[in-house]
């Protein structure tokens, strides 16, 4: 995503978790500590399309106004493994705001969750949508908040 602002505010938007619930509103709570500059802990309830709502908790790693990579140790019941990583680069239009997930799907849980016709494809692609969603959506506040504060 390109944001008319600086990759700082935009940074800053995305490194202060601790005030997601008020400024997310697919994040229901959270629990935040920073126990050294640039290493955090994100524990947080966000709500899904349905409305109901799941326990995420991670461990995070800044580099300020670059980046900030994470590992989630409480998954979601259709995950094993969930990394990723929030860039921001800053260019002469603005800065481009990215976030990657790197995902491994858990296949005893599928049909439990999703329903007993569910296949890996629809775990991947509801997996998928719900991560996208939440990304779109962090960063679609942090842009109002980077362009706000121009």
């Amino acid at each position: 995503m390109l944001i008319a602002g600086s990759a700082k505010d935009v940074y800053d938007f995305v490194n202060e978790a601790d005030r997601w619930v008020d400024r997310l509103p697919h994040v229901a709570r959270v629990r935040f500590e920073e126990p050294a500059p640039g290493l955090q802990v994100l524990e947080m309830d966000t709500r899904a399309k349905d409305g109901s709502t799941h326990t995420t908790k991670s461990y995070r790693v800044t580099f300020p106004h670059r980046a900030i990579a994470y590992k989630q140790v409480t998954l979601p019941a259709l995950m094993t493994l969930h990394t990723g990583l929030w860039t921001f680069e800053e260019y002469p239009r603005g800065v481009a705001a990215t976030s990657q997930h790197t995902v491994v799907l858990d296949p005893d849980n599928i049909r439990r969750i999703l329903g007993p016709d569910a296949t890996v494809e629809d775990a991947r692609e509801y997996v998928q949508g719900a991560l996208s969603t939440n990304s779109r959506a962090t960063l679609g506040h942090a842009r109002a908040y980077a362009e706000k504060s121009r």
